[in-house]
């Protein structure tokens, strides 16, 4: 397996998320597909999801556990019972924020990735970009993730992203 730095997982994260808020599955199932060839594990991916919930709902959360759910019984059939179990906790479950599975980045990149998709939450995201840039990433890390996001996503997200990051470094 190609060994690939956080930094980059992080922004394909931010991508799947923003992919699952846009509800574009067959877009998300290659980059899916791409994560777990770069690194990402099932669990990650999984954990990924159900922090989503909070963000782009529980719909858009479920059909991307089932897309992951499908790439799984191609490539892994023995992992598709973990995704499962998944599935059904966030049926019936309220997830807690805290999930251990995740790193904060992977977290944070979760929530860049959702908030991007629409400019009704431009105050959010600009907060949020703020949060960022106080705890684990540095513009460079940032202006990447938003990169990814034009070339993974969709150009009009990272737009919105880029547009609303801008503006936050001019008042800095």
């Amino acid at each position: 397996m190609l060994k690939v730095n956080n930094h980059i997982k992080y922004s394909l994260v931010a991508a799947i998320a923003a992919l699952a808020a846009m509800g574009e599955l067959y877009r998300l199932k290659s980059l899916l597909n791409e994560g777990l060839d770069q690194g990402l594990t099932i669990d990650e991916l999984n954990s990924a999801f159900s922090y989503m919930v909070r963000f782009i709902g529980q719909p858009r959360a479920l059909n991307g556990l089932n897309v992951l759910k499908q790439i799984c019984l191609q490539k892994l059939p023995n992992s598709s019972e973990l995704i499962e179990q998944q599935i059904k906790q966030i049926d019936t479950l309220y997830l807690n924020a805290n999930n251990s599975q995740l790193a904060q980045q992977n977290l944070l990149a979760i929530k860049l990735g959702a908030l991007a998709v629409d400019d009704n939450f431009t105050s959010q995201l600009h907060e949020h970009l703020a949060l960022c840039l106080d705890s684990h990433f540095a513009v460079t890390q940032i202006n990447s993730m938003i990169n990814i996001l034009a070339i993974k996503a969709d150009i009009d997200v990272a737009m919105r992203a880029n547009k609303v990051f801008a503006k936050l470094l001019a008042h800095a």
